[in-house]
């Protein structure tokens, strides 16, 4: 549809400037506006698409070598509340 508008513009221009006998130079077109590339369902599907290769390749390690497992949240936290605490007490000092 947009190129057969801008045919139609194209159109009535060379017929304006024919018909009153001078060939003068007409301004230039406007640019199509530029269409968006991350619409909802791209984002949507590229997501969907991501997740599984995370989930994919997850599985294909754990069963093909030795992972060890990752502690508990819990666990997690408190060594990371002592290292935090180590290094503010190494910044006094």
């Amino acid at each position: 549809m947009k190129l057969l508008g801008l045919g139609l513009q194209l159109a009535k221009r060379r017929q304006s400037s024919c018909a009153s006998g001078c060939h003068q130079p007409y301004d230039a077109l406007p640019p199509c506006p530029p269409k968006p590339m991350w619409t909802g369902g791209r984002v949507l599907v590229f997501s969907m698409v991501t997740f599984g290769a995370g989930v994919y390749t997850g599985v294909y390690v754990s069963q093909n070598y030795e992972v060890a497992r990752v502690d508990d949240p819990q666990k997690l936290i408190e060594r990371m509340n002592r290292k935090i605490a180590e290094l503010f007490e190494g910044k006094k000092k």
